[in-house]
């Protein structure tokens, strides 16, 4: 994944859209890179900025901050500008964006082989994933939002394997991959739920501490912009794919929309399920499960539109689909698809929009739809049943 995503981010211009040779990094992961160098020149007014990239805490701009160090100590850029891509600077920020971003990867093999999923069907479902996650990296420049993923599967993972012991390490992941991507929320209530209130509340700061430490710096030089961003959740919708819903986002000014609200919405309805869920039913297959489908309600009522929000939705699908082989087949078959629909900028959506729900739902069928009794896979040796729920033996 790192050779071919720095392959196709210095060679793609001309294989794969017959242009003139040029890099072709994505901007957005640029803009991170230029929160991550105020942190290291002690502008900390500057992590947020109007019309930035960043609008999450800022804690992968803690981790790419000592690459940017570097890379300016080595002299292969003096300084970022919005407009700049350095290609001598790429070479070591690119590569460390792979590398952070590639821990979904481990953290879904971790699931996989605690499910003794056979070491062949690993690396099926590794290829697969490795696909999105190089399309998240490479395409998008979001390495925080799998990086996020990861800590959250490591905490289901964790607390479905030592109980009610785990609660505390699953706390401070969770609270982690807060810091990283916000929506990590949507984890937090299938996860926890099995601990009861009580002690989940016992355990909240945990999930709030990381994100607060991160936050010192801009908080402190920049309250009103800092907390603008990350409520108003501010986009420009002439550079993002429209939904039916984007006519709801409330204008910030001009050419400026705010998707606050509808992720807040979608946050409640997906936690308030998941409670109900999996408060009774604390297995890892249906805690995952439920988690693909807040992730999906949180796309639903998106009022705008990047492939990587559904980046959850297809490795967490990815992952549970692997009771069947015509299920995995279909489910990464739909997420190819999605793919291809996703990675264009749409905004006549009257055909793109369903087209793209459909690819989604079709994943998330392949997880809820009922096994035929008796079936089951074969992992390692075993004879693992699948039945006619999530549940894993």
């Amino acid at each position: 994944m790192l050779v071919g995503g720095l392959s196709y981010s210095i060679f793609g211009s001309v294989l794969v859209h017959g242009g003139p040779l040029r890099l072709s990094a994505p901007s957005d992961l640029w803009g991170l890179a230029g929160s991550a160098s105020a942190l290291v020149h002690g502008q900390f007014s500057h992590i947020y900025i109007h019309n930035g990239a960043l609008t999450s805490p800022p804690a992968l701009e803690f981790l790419l901050a000592p690459v940017i160090y570097v890379g300016q100590l080595l002299g292969l850029t003096p300084h970022l500008h919005p407009s700049g891509e350095p290609l001598r600077l790429w070479f070591l920020l690119g590569p460390s964006a792979i590398l952070i971003g590639s821990s979904s990867l481990f953290a879904v093999d971790a699931i996989a082989r605690s499910w003794l999923i056979t070491g062949r069907e690993r690396m099926t479902l590794a290829m697969v994933g490795g696909l999105a996650v190089a399309n998240v990296l490479v395409g998008w420049g979001h390495p925080e939002d799998c990086v996020s993923l990861a800590l959250v599967l490591w905490a289901a993972l964790d607390l479905d394997r030592k109980g009610m012991e785990g609660g505390r390490r699953a706390a401070w992941l969770l609270g982690v991959a807060i810091a990283f991507q916000p929506l990590a929320i949507l984890g937090v209530a299938p996860i926890m739920a099995r601990l009861g209130w009580r002690r989940s509340l016992g355990l909240s700061y945990r999930l709030v501490l990381p994100s607060l430490l991160v936050l010192i710096p801009s908080l402190a030089t920049e309250v009103h912009r800092t907390l603008f961003v990350l409520i108003r959740q501010p986009f420009q919708p002439r550079y993002v794919s429209s939904t039916p819903l984007s006519h709801w986002a409330p204008s910030l000014g001009p050419g400026v929309a705010g998707g606050g609200p509808t992720r807040l919405l979608a946050t409640a309805l997906g936690a308030g399920l998941c409670l109900v869920v999996c408060h009774k039913r604390h297995d890892l297959a249906t805690v995952l499960a439920m988690m693909a489908l807040a992730f999906f309600l949180r796309v639903l009522l998106e009022t705008e539109m990047n492939w990587y929000y559904l980046w959850p939705v297809a490795a967490l699908c990815l992952l549970l689909a692997r009771r069947t082989r015509a299920r995995y087949a279909l489910c990464a078959a739909a997420a190819v698809a999605g793919m291809v629909l996703g990675n264009h900028r749409v905004h006549e959506i009257a055909l793109w929009w369903p087209a793209l729900m459909a690819s989604t739902l079709c994943m998330l069928l392949t997880v809820f739809l009922p096994v035929r009794p008796g079936s089951a896979i074969e992992c390692d040796g075993m004879q693992v049943p699948t039945g006619s729920g999530l549940q894993h033996e």
